[in-house]
């Protein structure tokens, strides 16, 4: 069998310490090493409040990328308990689209793909073509890095473009488009996926009436180390029993 892809973040990681969050996209870190503080881009607007600790959380820094920026570093991992766990919500697009053109997610129908395409009012993440110019395929990826349990959840915090989406997908399903949505588990500690009902019910009924319209709803861990990610193993995604009444049951 061919080795597991896998992806590095650019540059080498730099161990730090977690201080402060000021705001969604910034955080003050020490590097473990001794020196002075820094700030760093944390590139996931989720909330994460139980991967971000002050003062306790250990992650790791790499050189940013791009002009005009404040900071010169990203905050792409951290330890949550033995795991480490990307916090690069960008790290998930990467590392599929490397799949998708290695021909490694047969599940979501062979290419070629093209990024960042628009249907129906979403611009979906990736989208496939007929030659004839009609739509083959669509595929949005979600990352997820909350853990409840030994089970992920999506999302950490309310997503109204995220239920668009999957709404979007269910409609374009139903027009005999390949629709799927996949959510990349951003750690490897988890035995399942599920959408996070009880924080965010809206989202959860969209997910689970796009499964039944058809959409592929499909989930995978990643196993993360301070230096990147390699691509894990598939597990089962466990949805409500009803689109319309969210029960207890999954």
């Amino acid at each position: 069998m061919p080795a597991p892809l896998s992806v590095r973040y650019p540059g080498a990681p730099v161990a730090v310490r977690f201080l402060e969050r000021p705001n969604r996209y910034l955080v003050r870190v020490r590097p473990m090493s001794g020196g002075t503080e820094r700030l760093a881009r944390l590139p996931n607007p989720g909330r994460m409040e139980e991967l971000l600790i002050p003062g306790s959380t250990v992650g790791w820094i790499v050189p940013a990328r791009g002009v005009a920026r404040r900071t010169s570093f990203d905050l792409v991992a951290v330890r949550h308990g033995r795991t480490t766990v990307s916090v690069d919500s960008r790290f998930a697009n990467r590392i599929v689209a490397r799949l998708l053109a290695q021909e490694g997610l047969p599940e979501v129908g062979r290419g070629p793909w093209r990024a960042e395409q628009p249907w129906g009012g979403s611009r979906f993440d990736f989208g496939r073509r007929r030659a004839d110019g009609t739509w083959a395929a669509l595929l949005e990826v979600k990352s997820s890095n909350l853990r409840v349990g030994r089970r992920a959840l999506f999302p950490d915090a309310p997503t109204v473009r995220g239920l668009r989406h999957v709404e979007h997908l269910a409609a374009a399903a139903r027009q005999g488009i390949r629709a799927s949505v996949l959510f990349v588990l951003q750690r490897d500690d988890v035995d399942s996926f599920a959408p996070n009902a009880a924080l965010d019910p809206e989202f959860a009924r969209g997910l689970t009436g796009a499964a039944r319209a058809g959409v592929r709803v499909l989930a995978h861990t990643l196993r993360v180390r301070p230096g990147g990610a390699e691509w894990g193993r598939n597990v089962p995604v466990c949805l409500p029993r009803s689109p319309t009444g969210l029960t207890k049951g999954f």
